[in-house]
């Protein structure tokens, strides 16, 4: 019996080391898989990076979650005592782990018959937070009582409730309680009541649940429960739990939009700033990033494009219903436009009955009429008529179209619409510093994020000729040198196929000086004027100008054969309002990281010699007479000195306009992602002038009265009209034209 003690005994010793080894060999293994709980000292919340245009106004908060990090300092110490009350009690006397909150926790849910009260502390859910994933699992339970012990040892106790508070959802989008104040009662945590403390700290058990918004009875209920709870821990006295607990919960209706205006860019500024920084998901490090932007010219761009893009689309007529009743796919048809969201210019509506002269339409089940006097622009798309005659030629019963309201919301009156189908880039710099102003890189960034601005790389047609023409004011000829403007055979690179290059209007008008080639965009002119100077010449001027295309080495490309981007063609314009000179794009002015610190600040403006300042002036000169006489001619009305150049390629696949005044280089671009004609005779002029003089003759308010810069080197002559010489003639037919060099030694190109 003895021995068989003895034996039990030994048994019972070495299965108790047995256990103890084991669970010791269990728990380094656990502890070595752990995370360093080193980084919370200094812990880096992930926080929205914010965009400020020129003037600090908000043009974007980046990021997918929502927070704004604040010390303990600034949060009430009623907030933090209702946290306490309700999450963990005994917050400030366990170790991380409160094994008596376990066991309470235990009885009270098991008397209750449900879950009414969880056994984790503060810092086992800040564990949760940080750390682990929320599956329930023995291992993860562990782990999460390890770390928790761990940080309380290491961390001070308001450095983890810091923590938590700034860490947790609080629902509605809300991470922390700064973002949790805002979004629900819109003011700072350090401005919030008592109610509203009890509030948002009862938010963390179940953010969707308890939500003000969505469950306004449980949400109060829940709120009481923390008054009452903070009243039992002596926190506040009956009377302050008296008063909090009758008022109302008063939320704001919605939460503050994460703003995002001018997406394309905002994609250019942070693609560009990550590179440069050498920095991944700048999005999230709550970084503040000034820009050069202008919100109001941003505004003002992107309702000129729209407005185009929306008139060149319906020139082409009507591209038809969204879809029918009858089709299997409607919904998904319906549930994919991108653009309902503008709802006073896009609205769903559903045909029932349709006429010659009127269509009925209901809209919510509310009915209203569309008129054919209002839609006579719909003719079917690309048909033999350009007017519509019979609305039911284009809609029938059970279609489903878009409408706009122009009328008010208690007066409606609605109006045929659709969506364009074309697209459309814009961009606005400063041409003194290059400071970008306005981007706009296509319709919709919803449907569409690709940068046609800075991305799409497209023939440039006569836009280009003002590279040729500076070239040529250098190199000997003037805006009064003469060009033959006469057919030309030119042998092509095979050998056996020839090139016969016209102009627009497939007419020759002989001898032209190269002021008037240029104002009336001659292709004859300027392929000689360039075969004289020399294709290689041209190229050189056309890197000095900041464009970067590889270039064809032949004639073609003095008429914009090669393929360039607005962003270039802006950059390279903006030399003729700033004498010469070519400034590199400038988009940020001053990047500050969560700390405050100034990690990026904008370099002087860096400037490239391109031209002369006497060449600048001139071309400037023969710019503004195409504004005025040419091609830009629509443009004239606006009571501002501008220059600019249209850009037409063959078939009308793309239209420019790209042009400037003393302080504001401005370009226009229009085509399809697929290269398709844009429409029969849509040039330049028509299809991407008209956004670019909706533009400008809004934005120029803002700007004061400028003349171009000039230089002394530059004279002014009295030059007979017919014989382009320069004249004491009192005859009426004269106009003063620049020179720089002797006006007799002209030029004159057979």
């Amino acid at each position: 019996m003895k021995k068989f003690f003895i034996y039990t005994g030994i048994l019972f010793v070495v299965l108790i080391l047995s256990v103890t080894i084991g669970f010791g060999a269990y728990f380094f293994k656990l502890n070595s898989e752990l995370p360093s709980i080193k980084q919370l000292k200094e812990f880096k919340y992930k926080q929205p990076t914010i965009l400020y245009d020129k003037d600090n106004k908000t043009i974007a908060e980046l990021g997918s979650k929502r927070r704004y990090p604040v010390s303990l300092e600034k949060i009430p110490d009623k907030l933090e005592k209702a946290l306490i009350a309700v999450e963990d009690s005994r917050f400030y006397e366990h170790e991380g782990i409160d094994l008596k909150g376990i066991v309470r926790a235990f009885f009270v849910n098991l008397k209750a018959g449900r879950i009414v009260e969880g056994g984790s502390t503060l810092t086992q859910q800040l564990v949760k937070i940080i750390y682990l994933t929320p599956e329930r699992k023995l291992k993860r339970k562990v782990k999460e009582a390890i770390l928790a012990y761990k940080i309380d040892n290491y961390l001070s106790k308001d450095k983890i409730l810091e923590l938590y508070l700034n860490q947790v959802y609080f629902g509605r989008g809300a991470y922390g309680v700064e973002a949790a104040a805002r979004f629900y009662f819109g003011k700072h945590a350090a401005d919030l009541t008592l109610a509203e403390c009890a509030t948002i700290a009862g938010l963390p058990k179940a953010p969707g649940y308890y939500a003000p918004h969505i469950n306004p009875v449980e949400a109060k209920e829940r709120r009481n429960h923390v008054l009452y709870r903070m009243y039992e821990e002596g926190f506040i006295t009956e009377g302050e739990y008296n008063r909090a607990s009758q008022t109302e919960i008063n939320i704001i209706d919605d939460v503050p939009n994460m703003r995002r205006t001018a997406s394309y860019f905002v994609d250019y500024v942070i693609n560009n700033l990550e590179k440069e920084l050498n920095i991944k998901d700048l999005e999230s490090r709550g970084y503040e990033i000034h820009t050069t932007l202008n919100l109001k010219f941003q505004n003002i761009a992107e309702n000129a494009v729209k407005k185009n893009l929306v008139d060149v689309t319906n020139r082409q007529g009507y591209f038809g219903p969204i879809g029918s009743e009858t089709e299997s796919d409607i919904d998904k048809k319906l549930k994919n436009i991108s653009y309902i969201k503008d709802e006073k210019n896009y609205i769903i509506a559903k045909v029932s009955h349709v006429g010659r002269y009127k269509a009925e339409i209901k809209i919510d089940n509310k009915t209203a009429n569309i008129f054919l006097r209002d839609c006579r622009w719909a003719h079917p798309y690309k048909g033999d008529s350009n007017r519509l005659d019979d609305l039911r030629t284009i809609v029938k019963e059970g279609d489903y179209i878009l409408v706009r309201n122009t009328g008010s919301d208690n007066d409606p009156y609605y109006k045929l619409t659709q969506e364009p189908q074309v697209e459309g880039s814009f961009m606005v710099i400063n041409p003194k510093n290059g400071a970008i102003l306005a981007m706009v890189g296509g319709y919709d960034y919803e449907k569409s994020m690709f940068n046609r601005a800075v991305n799409a790389r497209r023939q440039v047609g006569s836009l280009f000729k003002p590279v040729v023409y500076s070239a040529a004011m250098e190199n000997g000829y003037n805006p009064m040198s003469l060009v033959f403007d006469a057919p030309i055979i030119k042998t092509m690179e095979n050998k056996k196929e020839f090139w016969r290059p016209e102009n627009f209007e497939k007419e020759f008008y002989g001898f032209t000086t190269l002021k008037k080639a240029l104002t009336k965009s001659r292709n004859v002119v300027t392929i000689k004027l360039a075969d004289q100077i020399g294709v290689s010449t041209i190229i050189n001027y056309a890197k000095k100008f900041g464009i970067t295309s590889d270039f064809e080495n032949n004639l073609s490309i003095s008429i914009g054969s090669g393929s360039i981007s607005l962003k270039e063609m802006v950059y390279a314009y903006s030399v003729f309002p700033n004498m010469g000179e070519r400034m590199e794009p400038l988009y940020a002015t001053k990047v500050v990281n969560k700390s405050g610190e100034i990690i990026y600040e904008d370099k002087a403006a860096v400037a490239e010699r391109t031209l002369k300042p006497e060449t600048a002036q001139i071309v400037t000169d023969m710019l503004i007479n195409v504004i005025e006489n040419g091609t830009g001619r629509r443009a004239s009305h606006i009571h501002r000195i501008m220059g600019g150049k249209t850009g037409t390629t063959d078939d009308y696949i793309d239209a420019w306009f790209v042009g400037f005044t003393p302080n504001l280089t401005i370009g226009s671009w229009t085509g399809f992602d697929d290269y398709k004609t844009i429409g029969n005779l849509e040039t330049g002029a028509r299809a991407a002038l008209p956004a670019w003089i909706d533009f400008t003759e809004d934005a120029v308010k803002y700007r004061d009265y400028a003349v171009m810069p000039s230089t002394d080197k530059v004279y002014y002559y009295k030059v007979d009209k017919e014989s382009h010489k320069i004249t004491d003639s009192y005859s009426e037919q004269y106009s003063f034209e620049p020179f720089y060099r002797n006006p007799e030694e002209q030029k004159v190109v057979k």
